[in-house]
């Protein structure tokens, strides 16, 4: 079998300017597949051109130098634009087999997909049908069969973006050598808003797995891991499992990651603080129960609130920095509910405040729903509230309500923050916070002013 020369690459948001708060972890999806390949002796090449803030020139002169005889590209609904753009400049490059996977792929009307201009489109999690892809080059849609036991997995083959800097989140730099984890795949949860709800099934690594991957990367030198879990307290169980299996072997990193709040336990917050778990960031989205009805976040929105403001003391009692994320623009919710949302947060003790402007995406249940009552085409992948005239509020008007989020995080949250920080008693990390944020003040002046853009429904970019 003739080995071959395969391309990975991982799109930006957009060529021309970079995107607020981009590249905190590396793109595990397709490190996996390069470790499969690698494998099988296949030849790869990562390029993750959001992180590296690579051109589309640039990255065009890596397909020339390089030479590939497939190129794959992971395609979210983001990034839909730049993929379609890295497709018609890998025709033009090289002769190269192009194949797009990804989320948008596994949630788009499959008639549209030709549009994109690939040879193969992957629907579902491809770790099963990357040698037979690369080797015999299929053409159109492949169906992939989610891999079930997560711990059969190769590693992620890291060492193919060693080289780029990671560890962005929401104004904080994650801490010394950064890289990112998966403990589970898929999520339970049925959000209206979110188009991958239940897509696939839920899946979760064992404790032992985990463990035996976090004593690698301690040996590699990594400080900080990026949780690249929908959600990384699904159970709570497992999460105090592998803190215990942490502890005996002596591990402790600084995590950053997903959470939700409706699972308020000590025991697991405990865990989480001896584990190293830094800071979380939480789809609160509203605590208004009839707007968190509509999002379909929990069986019981009238406990929804109660649920928020237990897991803010949590947080405060283990010092572990609270991201709340709101979503505002529900065709029900008013001005005075976003506020009440907002005001709940300040109140409550939350470090960090992310306002996002509701998105319509395909797959999602509202997306499906806006289509059938004629407001949005079968093409229009993605549109805020306020285009579509599903919200009494102009855009502007909802983007005042993230300002005032974002204004709050910049005044507050860094404070905040590091009190939590001192609270832990860990000098190395104390020492490591101080170097950075006074050592590098007028970057981190910079990074508090691109908070304003980042989540959904806003656009604050920077050229820099």
């Amino acid at each position: 079998m003739k080995m071959a020369s395969v391309l990975l690459i991982y799109p930006p948001l957009s060529f021309e300017e970079r995107a607020a708060l981009s590249a905190y972890a590396p793109p595990l999806g397709i490190l996996y597949l390069a470790s499969v390949l690698e494998g099988a002796g296949h030849r790869v090449r990562v390029v993750d051109a959001e992180a590296e803030r690579l051109s589309l020139e640039e990255l065009g002169r890596i397909m020339e130098e390089e030479r590939p005889e497939v190129v794959g590209i992971t395609c979210l609904t983001l990034t839909l634009d730049s993929c379609k753009r890295i497709v018609r400049e890998a025709r033009r490059r090289c002769r190269a087999y192009v194949v797009v996977g990804g989320p948008h792929i596994s949630v788009c009307p499959p008639e549209l997909l030709g549009e994109i201009g690939a040879d193969a489109y992957v629907v579902g999690e491809a770790e099963g049908e990357i040698l037979r892809i690369v080797e015999e080059r299929p053409r159109g849609l492949i169906r992939a069969s989610e891999p079930q036991d997560l711990d059969s997995l190769p590693l992620p083959a890291r060492r193919l973006v060693e080289h780029v800097e990671y560890g962005q989140f929401y104004g904080m730099k994650m801490l010394g050598k950064v890289t990112g984890i998966l403990t589970t795949r898929g999520c339970r949860y049925g959000c209206t808003y979110c188009n991958r709800p239940k897509k696939l099934g839920f899946r979760a690594r064992s404790p032992r797995s985990l463990l035996e991957e976090l004593k690698l990367l301690d040996r590699e030198g990594f400080d900080s891991i990026w949780i690249a879990d929908d959600n990384f307290t699904n159970d709570p169980r497992r999460v105090i499992k592998l803190a215990e299996l942490m502890k005996e072997e002596g591990l402790k990193f600084h995590f950053f990651g997903q959470a939700r709040v409706d699972t308020p336990s000590r025991a697991l917050y405990r865990a989480m603080r001896e584990m190293g778990v830094l800071a979380l960031s939480y789809g609160v989205e509203s605590v208004v129960p009839r707007v968190v009805r509509w999002y379909a976040k929990t069986p019981h929105p009238e406990r929804w609130p109660e649920y928020v403001r237990r897991t803010l003391e949590l947080c405060k009692e283990h010092d572990i920095i609270f991201l709340g994320s709101l979503i505002f623009g529900a065709p029900m919710e008013t001005r005075e509910d976003m506020e009440r949302s907002i005001e709940f947060l300040e109140r409550g003790g939350a470090d960090f405040i992310n306002g996002n402007i509701l998105l319509y995406m395909v797959g999602s249940a509202i997306w499906n729903w806006a289509r059938r009552e004629g407001k949005l085409r079968p093409d229009q992948f993605v549109a805020t509230a306020p285009e579509l005239g599903l919200t009494p509020y102009s855009r502007e008007e909802l983007q005042e309500l993230c300002n005032r989020c974002a204004d709050f995080s910049k005044r507050e949250g860094w404070k905040s923050a590091f009190r939590k920080i001192l609270g832990r008693r860990e000098m190395g990390l104390i020492w490591m916070g101080v170097r950075r944020y006074v050592g590098d003040y007028l970057k981190v002046r910079r990074v508090r002013r691109e908070i304003y853009g980042y989540g959904y429904g806003k656009r604050y970019t920077t050229k820099e």
